[in-house]
């Protein structure tokens, strides 16, 4: 029973893991990567021009939103999520994925990592989770976390 459980964990671990490589849209990605993420999960994708940057809101699974923040040079500075589950925090964060698994060793249920390049804050409670990340350095001029939605 434990040979079974095991290889059952295991083929799941890597199809798991697998999925985030179907989908590249990630925090310091690009416009191209929100296209290809919206393919993936099969998502509706609306787009909102603001002063010097955009927002992409995507639409994923029933009630999981996710907003895309892109500068004029098309780069992913923030992203927010809001919905009855988490987003794969592994597509979501891309090469930053690191650092939110730091913060989740430090606080499962409450999620907050910042450094110099990065703020990732999460938390929530089943069925109702709420979150953003953001590339401070890379935020338009007159831009700040506050104007993330």
């Amino acid at each position: 029973m434990k040979i079974i459980q095991t290889t059952l964990f295991t083929i799941l671990s890597i199809f798991l893991l697998a999925l985030p490589l179907a989908s590249q849209a990630e925090l310091g990605g690009n416009l191209a990567s929100i296209n290809q993420e919206q393919k993936t999960f099969g998502s509706t994708l609306s787009s909102s021009p603001q002063t010097g940057f955009t927002i992409y809101t995507q639409a994923i699974s029933p009630g999981l939103v996710l907003k895309e923040y892109l500068t004029t040079n098309a780069n992913v500075f923030a992203i927010t999520w809001k919905g009855p589950s988490l987003p794969n925090f592994q597509v979501v964060l891309g090469a930053y994925y690191s650092n939110y698994l730091t913060a989740l060793q430090n606080n499962p249920r409450a999620i907050f990592f910042q450094d110099d390049n990065i703020v990732i804050e999460s938390g929530g409670v089943m069925g109702g989770y709420v979150g953003r990340a953001y590339l401070p350095k890379q935020f338009p001029a007159g831009m700040t976390p506050a104007n993330l939605q």
